[in-house]
């Protein structure tokens, strides 16, 4: 073989291996989503069921709860289309630190104010995942999901804005409640 044919293989066997490096990532940061929105969504319905005092709050986490299930089900519907499942382990962790995340401000006494913050900084992060995820996406040559996670950003971006509107009116609440003696942790 010549060395200019030898050159020429070695370079494909790199660009194969470069390209399943690609899609072994791409696969795990959709798993990784995966598994963050199922603990989202376990976060989001511990909270919705327990605020009494909170109508706006609540009526934002409806409904990104219901996109947040939507996501859960692309995510999914994404890895199975690149012949890839969910990972069960990593499905029960996250359900089981959202719980106990919410478990933990449950006990606290301003348990609304705690939850707050930590939507606001789960937003955030699902937006750095989703942005991450895009890039990731294009990396791979996934133009068809690209649109998919958009969606999924946009809601995030959507719900990061609603929650940071919310912290003002929320605490001023929980101020007054506190300051009148009523229960205000929820």
């Amino acid at each position: 073989m010549t060395p200019t044919a030898t050159a020429a293989k070695n370079d494909a066997k790199n660009d194969a291996k470069s390209d399943e490096t690609v899609q072994a990532i791409y696969v795990t940061a959709l798993r990784n989503t995966h598994a963050l929105e199922k603990q989202a969504a376990q976060m989001i319905q511990r909270q919705i069921e327990r605020y009494e005092s909170y109508p706006d709050l609540t009526q934002a986490l409806r409904l990104h709860k219901s996109e947040t299930d939507q996501q859960v089900t692309r995510l999914a519907d994404l890895l199975h289309g690149h012949g890839e499942d969910r990972s069960l382990l990593k499905d029960v962790v996250t359900q089981t630190v959202g719980n106990v995340a919410a478990l933990v401000h449950s006990v606290t006494g301003d348990e609304v104010l705690k939850n707050l913050y930590t939507d606001y900084s789960v937003e955030t992060y699902e937006i750095a995942a989703y942005t991450s995820l895009i890039a990731i996406a294009e990396e791979a040559g996934h133009t068809r999901d690209i649109e998919i996670l958009r969606l999924s950003l946009k809601e995030e971006e959507r719900m990061a804005e609603a929650v940071f509107k919310q912290i003002v009116p929320v605490t001023k609440g929980f101020v007054a409640r506190e300051a009148r003696g009523e229960k205000a942790d929820r």
